[in-house]
């Protein structure tokens, strides 16, 4: 019987561990300002959104989901009248009536630790230097304290080359380098440059499949065990 509560103990330090060390992220639609240029063939906020993702979701012990109104927990709180739907849209940045972050009071409701919301400050194209601007403004705040982490305002640009003629390439290269810096500065912030290792290794996205196999294969190791000490 003693083997089996060291058994348990080793299982549940580790998987206890594991669960400590990753941190979810919610990372909600952009708003837009005003001075975003309208374009039809090109989605800013949708460009912007995966181009962010991108760069958050390789951040060591963090993994990083996208806000969706169709979310179980979110139904819910809506169905429960936790929430009203209309405070489901950006802007997320915003404060409410009683002081708190809405990204934060949303947050809550998935169960998250952190979240990042913001807005297109900027959207523009010019024709005549064939240079595309965009800038991307957003608040990383911590669920639980409704604290701000980070604050930020990032500005990319796009230019075409002389070979090039399709406006969205610029306009997807400014997207790119704006998320690029806003992507910097939350790493910096969440993973410390003299926290990482010196060598180079992939980084991988924390895996829920294997948290949900490790503790499966504890109840099994359990199970056997303890039919086994019957005999």
């Amino acid at each position: 019987m003693k083997s089996i509560g060291v058994l348990i103990i080793a299982l549940l330090a580790a998987t206890g561990f594991a669960a400590d060390e990753a941190r979810e992220l919610v990372l909600f639609p952009f708003g837009q300002g005003a001075a975003v240029q309208p374009t039809e063939e090109f989605n800013v906020e949708g460009e912007a959104l995966n181009a962010l993702y991108a760069q958050l979701k390789d951040i060591p012990n963090l993994y990083v989901l996208r806000f969706r109104e169709t979310n179980p927990s979110v139904r819910r709180a809506i169905d429960e009248n936790r929430i009203r739907r209309d405070r489901l849209t950006p802007p997320f940045n915003e404060r409410e009536a009683d002081g708190t972050w809405r990204a934060a009071r949303v947050g809550a409701l998935l169960g998250v630790d952190l979240a990042f919301a913001g807005r297109i400050e900027e959207s523009s194209y010019d024709p005549n230097t064939r240079e595309a601007v965009v800038t991307i403004s957003g608040d990383l705040i911590d669920v639980q304290s409704g604290e701000v982490i980070v604050s930020v305002a990032e500005t990319g640009r796009g230019r075409l080359g002389s070979d090039q003629s399709d406006a969205n390439i610029a306009r997807i290269a400014a997207v790119s380098q704006a998320a690029e810096k806003i992507g910097a500065a939350i790493r910096a912030r969440l993973a410390p440059p003299t926290e990482q290792p010196t060598t180079v290794k992939e980084k991988k996205q924390p895996d829920r499949k294997r948290e949900r196999a490790t503790v499966s294969l504890f109840v099994l190791i359990l199970g056997a065990v303890l039919g086994s000490s019957q005999f």
